[in-house]
């Protein structure tokens, strides 16, 4: 389970110089060595997705795990993520990185090996993050981790991963609209989820979450917002005056990703209720 090594052809040359709580994070990342990879131990993990790791030469690096997203620290099963992160990688592990160096962040972009098990897959697949649809070589097998674990509730995709007791709210993502015609940004109300109460009872949605597959885009449910039993609400990505029918995102930039994203709608202790993967166009 979990068995796929990748060779890419580089790994970081140069990262940012930093600090965190006093660790100097220097420069300088050593080429990629015969087999692929650049062995490293565990120094500290930040996060379900993120982790200092120290090289053969003492050099310590910030790395993010290509391919997934954990929860954020204010985020539900946030400490569940980093704890599984951190079981995973007891010790030495392997660094290999793919098309993309690094993040905005100047962070690396590594698959994590330990053996011949992929953390980054090992993750999705426990359910402890988010796949993310970025184009990266092992992307196929991640979503497909990914879906195995919402569909079978495991992780952050249970109903009671944030301690929710009570049967779900039958609300579900009904219809959505990614990419409209033209270019998304002049008309970003074209860009749309509408979500139905499928249930006998009337929803308060006043602090509901929806969310995608990233850390940025998040969108709260305002006061007074509510689904009758059989009836739909839409969230609109750009900016507008709301009604029962109609919410506004106002987002700043399109939202849903033309190459693929998962639509994710949680309660406001961050249960995911529903959610909907779609694999768009490249």
């Amino acid at each position: 389970m979990f068995r796929r090594v990748v060779t890419v052809a580089s790994l970081l040359l140069a990262l940012p110089s930093c600090s965190q709580n006093g660790t100097a994070v220097t420069a300088g990342v050593p080429d990629l060595d015969a087999a692929g990879g650049v062995t490293a131990v565990i120094f500290r993990i930040l996060d379900g997705d993120s982790f200092e790791a120290m090289l053969a030469d003492g050099t310590i690096v910030e790395v993010r795990l290509l391919g997934i997203n954990a929860p954020e620290r204010d985020e539900c099963y946030h400490e569940d993520a980093a704890s599984a992160l951190e079981k995973l990688m007891p010790g030495e592990i392997v660094l290999v990185s793919d098309a993309e160096e690094t993040d905005r962040y100047g962070r690396l972009l590594s698959y994590a090996l330990v053996a011949d098990e992929n953390v980054n897959l090992a993750m999705v697949t426990e359910g402890h993050a988010v796949a993310l649809q970025s184009g990266h070589t092992l992307e196929p097998s991640f979503v497909d981790a990914a879906n195995g674990a919402a569909v079978t509730g495991r992780g952050l995709w249970s109903a009671t991963a944030c301690g929710f007791a009570s049967p779900l709210p039958a609300v579900q993502i009904s219809e959505f609209e990614f990419d409209p015609p033209g270019r998304d940004a002049d008309e970003p109300n074209r860009e749309w989820v509408t979500f139905r109460n499928r249930g006998q009872e009337r929803v308060d949605l006043e602090g509901w979450i929806v969310r995608d597959e990233s850390t940025q885009h998040r969108f709260v449910f305002p006061s007074g917002a509510e689904l009758a039993a059989g009836s739909s609400v839409t969230v609109r990505s750009g900016c507008g005056d709301p009604t029962p029918e109609d919410l506004y995102w106002c987002a700043g930039d399109p939202v849903w990703s033309n190459g693929g994203d998962t639509i994710i709608i949680q309660l406001p202790d961050g249960t995911v209720v529903d959610w909907e993967r779609y694999a768009g166009t490249r």
